[in-house]
This record gives C-alpha cells, structure tokens and sequence, in this order.
C-alpha cells in the first residue's frame, strides 16, 4: 500500500492565508503567527512534507506556483471539510 504524507490542518489554514493575504505578514496576523513563525511553517510544508515548490517570492508579493495553485483547491476543501467535522 503506498503511504501518504501527512499534512498538519494547520499548515493547510497558514497556506490559504498566504494566498488569500499575498504574503507572509499579513497571513501571520490572520492566523496569529509571527511571519516568522509562518515562514518555518511553509518551509517544513514546502521542503519536509511535500518536496515541491509551492511560492515565487517577488520582494515582498508572493505568488502561487502551478503546484501552490493545485494545492489551493485541495486545501480549501480539506479546510471546508474539516471543519463540517465540528
């Protein structure tokens, strides 16, 4: 059976924000992270768990890659149904 890896909702909700928000500041304030914190977050999202490239970084504009936008879709309906859990 091929395993999977496991991503943290957490991360997922930080992801969406840096998308939503256009960079890593602004997501901070909306998930109550420092944009420090934030930025260990998506390098352990970018280069521990999923091994791809998920930003192109522009000063301080942060764009989706292809991958980041695939990633998008899939995050906001993990997020949608995670919380129809609750």
């Amino acid at each position: 059976m091929a395993t999977y890896p496991s991503i943290d909702s957490e991360l997922l909700r930080t992801f969406v924000a840096i998308a939503d928000e256009g960079g890593f500041t602004r997501a901070g304030e909306v998930v109550n992270r420092t944009q420090s914190a934030v930025s260990m977050q998506m390098k352990r999202l970018e280069e521990d768990i999923l091994q791809r490239s998920l930003f192109q970084k522009d000063g301080r504009t942060v764009s989706l890659t292809v991958e980041g936008q695939v990633l998008l879709g899939y995050a906001r309906r993990i997020l949608k149904l995670h919380s129809e859990v609750f």
